[in-house]
């Protein structure tokens, strides 16, 4: 009956050029974001990927209970999902964009396996439009929707 909390939540991955590196992720700091690939019945967007911010790292470990007691640590991150707005475009050199899903949205929250996370990866606030919530007003503390913008750009 415990849920064990974690600061940090490494990734390791292939690059380009068939090195090995890893990406830490931590939910307090801007190194918060993840993508992982799309599932075939996702919302119909033509992109490979989805994004999503990290804002708790856990474990837990569950008991099974049969003829043998036998405990598992099944590790897990709770995340608030991206919504793409615009696919990335290497003829239009453009990045892609993405925006929060609304926090009355059922699936504005989830839970993410850390094995099927691709790597982090860098979401740059669109500065050109005015923040969600500039005054001291937040509907989530949980959520961090204080400092929302309104879209975000996805630089792999």
């Amino acid at each position: 009956n415990r849920l064990y909390h974690h600061n940090l939540a490494r990734f390791n991955y292939t690059t380009y050029d068939v090195r090995r590196a890893q990406d830490v992720v931590n939910p307090r700091t801007a190194h918060c974001n993840i993508m992982l690939l799309k599932n075939r019945d996702d919302d119909g967007h033509s992109g490979k990927y989805c994004y999503a911010k990290v804002i708790g790292i856990h474990h837990a470990n569950v008991v099974r209970l049969t003829n043998v007691y036998e405990s598992r640590r099944i590790e897990f991150l709770f995340v608030r999902w991206y919504e793409p707005v615009q696919d990335h475009a290497w003829d239009t050199c453009t990045l892609g964009r993405v925006h929060f899903r609304p926090l009355a949205n059922q699936n504005a929250f989830g839970f993410v396996d850390p094995g099927v996370v691709l790597r982090a990866c860098h979401i740059i606030p669109a500065f050109s439009r005015p923040q969600r919530n500039p005054g001291e007003r937040s509907i989530s503390p949980l959520a961090g929707d204080k400092h929302d913008w309104p879209e975000y750009y996805v630089n792999r």
